[in-house]
Order: C-alpha cells, then structure tokens, then sequence
C-alpha cells in the first residue's frame, strides 16, 4: 500500500508540471487575444469616423495616428478651432458677437431690411469659411485669436454685401436657409455624441441639418412673410442660446457640439475621439428652450411689424407668384386705353389697380409710381374734354 501511494504521489508531480505550463500559456493567450480585440475595436471605430486613418496604442498608452496610404505617422493637434479657453479673449469675442448678432434678430429681425440681409450673408461667409479653415489646418494651425480674427472680417465683409442692392435677394433667401440650419443643427445637438451617434450612420445627421435648411429656403419662396419671420427667429434665438452657454459652461457645451459636428479634420482625430461630445444639463435645456421660443418670438415679430419686409422696393421673391397675371409677351397697359372701354358716366379706372396683384407684401418702385401718376393725370384730362 505504501509502494502504491508514493507511485501516485509521484504521478500526480509529474502531472502539476505540464498543467501549470498550460495554464499559463493559456493565460497569456487570452490577454494577448484580449488586446487585439481591443486594438481592433479602437481602429475600426476610427476608420469608420474617418478613413484612411488608422490608431495605434503602444505599450506606454500613448494614442499614435497612421496613414495606411502612405505609412507616415499622423501628427496631431487641439481640436480648439478659435474657441479659445475658459474667458479667453477669442471667447469674449464669439460671447460678443452671439448677442450682437442674436438679439436683433430675435426681437426684430423682420423689421432689420437690410441689416437682416446682411447679418444672413455675413453669416452665410463666416461658417463656410471657418468650416473650411478648421478642417484643412495641420496639426500645427493658426492661434485661436487669428482664427476668430479673420472668420470676423469675413463676416464683416459679407455683412457689407447683403448691405447693397445686388444683395437683397440672396440675402432674403439667406435668412431662409440659416434659419433652417439653425434648427437642424440644435436638434442634431440634442443628444450626447449627436442625435445619431453611430460613426457609421454619422452623414444621417447632415442630412437632417440639410433637409431644414432647404425647407428654410422652400417656405421664403412659398411664404415669403411666414418665412422670414422664422429664419429671423431662429437664427436669433441660436446665437443667443449659444451667447449664454458660452457665458455658462464656456467650450464644453454648444461650442463643442459644433466642433464635433463640424471639424472632421484627420489632425484632430484623437481630441475628436476621445473627448467626444457629451454636452452638460444645462446646454440642452437652452437648446430645447432656444427651439421652443423660435416660433413665439416669430409671432411676436409678426404681430409688431405689419408692414412689409422691404419698405422700399416690391417684393420681388412673392411677386414670382403672380407673374402669370398678365401673358408673357403682353405688358400691363398704363396709357389710359382702360379708361376708353369704361362707361362715359363711369369714373376712369386707375392703372394702380392693375399693378396691386403684383405688389402684395412690396412697395411699388418709384419709377412705376411716376408712370400711374401721369396715367391718372391723362385719364381725368380725357374725362374733363368728354363732360365740355
């Protein structure tokens, strides 16, 4: 019996070694296919957010960025794009300009004519181009106070367009499709990471964004008083939502919303990654404020300013709609020829009564208020003759 036992002991000893051995190899195995599961996870995430790029974490932690085109490494630079930090001045300056912008149009944007114009081109200007200088920047870019510098111009310069005369159409439309965006864009920025978060699907929220935009554009065309007053509304309760979240929660809430949503640039990959957008309470409850206040300040407008958008000048967007009036190869007869077909006991009929179709909202030019003038004088004339 005891022979029997120290057999089996023994056994047992020769069979602890290669068990142990294979535990281990084992171990390392699983953590080895635990790192690549994680490694892959991290580079498919990234190349869905932004090909071609490719992430690498090395053994010290440290996030490296590859091109698979060209095998260089990426270097990489703050997603800051002219925000500045905390109260900074460029971030003074963007606080300024929100409510400079923002509370105009808010209050009376449909009684600003050319000032509303403006403020849409120049807005029009200043996105475009700061879109366009945040996503094509290298990793060592501009400083934030050159960068907010030059979109302010731009805007000033844009501004000044909308001013003239060669501006006013593009800038009623302009007003249209900012306000859409304005919406678009606050509704993308309702959620954390977006309102479609899936890096795949990321081009759904544009679409969103581009389809307010058009139906902006759409409804100025369509109803051009009704238009206007909601693109004015909107553009002003955006900034100035954006105006006060700046003031409360500096770039951590709407400021870097729109940067998550608009800078895709391959140099800020790793701030975008990794810093992500996840926007505080209080920035959704202003941007679910701003969206809900937009058509209470749009009726407030519209029962203040009865008037006309343009006090000046017809409205020639509106005026579309009623050109079908008179045949294309025909013009309005202003000569007094309408007064000869009338009754001789019948008072002669004003040619401003053919003109009003194609004034509505507008104000008659005063070139064609020159031209009724002498008609009516021409008419009565006739009249007086026939009466001796």
């Amino acid at each position: 019996m005891v022979v029997s036992t120290r057999c089996k002991c023994r056994h047992s000893e020769q069979l602890l070694v290669p068990c142990l051995a294979f535990a281990a190899l084992a171990s390392s195995l699983l953590q080895g296919a635990m790192a690549q599961t994680t490694y892959s996870t991290a580079t498919q995430q990234l190349q869905r957010l932004q090909d071609p790029n490719v992430i690498i974490t090395n053994i010290n932690g440290t996030v490296v960025v590859y091109s698979p085109l060209t095998g260089n490494e990426i270097p990489q630079g703050l997603a800051t794009d002219g925000s500045g930090s905390g109260f900074s001045l460029p971030a003074l300056l963007w606080i300024a300009f929100s409510f400079t912008v923002g509370v105009p149009l808010m209050l009376a944007g449909f009684r600003g004519w050319r000032l509303s114009t403006g403020a849409a081109i120049g807005l029009s200007v200043a996105v475009t181009s700061w879109s366009v200088f945040v996503n094509t920047l290298d990793n060592v870019g501009i400083s934030d106070i050159t960068l907010t510098a030059l979109v302010l111009v731009l805007f000033c310069l844009g501004f000044l367009f909308g001013l003239l005369e060669v501006g006013r159409m593009a800038g009623l439309l302009q007003l249209g499709i900012q306000g859409g965006l304005a919406i678009g864009i606050r509704i993308v920025l309702l959620r954390r990471l977006l309102l479609v978060p899936e890096p795949a699907a990321f081009f759904v929220n544009w679409l969103l964004i581009a389809f307010c935009g058009l139906t902006g554009a759409v409804l100025v065309i369509w109803k051009q008083r009704a238009g206007l007053l909601l693109g004015s509304a909107s553009i002003g309760t955006f900034f100035c939502a954006l105006g006060i979240d700046l003031a409360v929660n500096q770039q951590s809430g709407m400021s870097r919303g729109l940067r998550y949503l608009i800078d895709r640039n391959r140099y800020h990959i790793v701030d975008t990654t990794s810093n992500g957008y996840i926007p505080p309470t209080s920035t959704l409850v202003m941007i679910a404020l701003s969206i809900a206040l937009t058509p209470a300040f749009a009726y407030a407008q519209h029962k203040l300013f009865k008037g006309p958008f343009c006090p000046v000048y017809d409205d020639d967007i509106e005026s579309l709609h009623a050109s079908n009036e008179f045949p294309a190869d025909e013009e309005p007869k202003l000569s007094g020829e309408e007064t000869r077909t009338s009754p001789p006991d019948t008072p002669p009929v004003s040619a401003l009564s053919h003109l009003m179709p194609l004034l509505k909202d507008g104000c008659p030019t005063p070139a064609a208020t020159e031209k009724v003038q002498a008609t009516e004088g021409n008419a009565f004339t006739n009249g007086s003759q026939r009466s001796s």
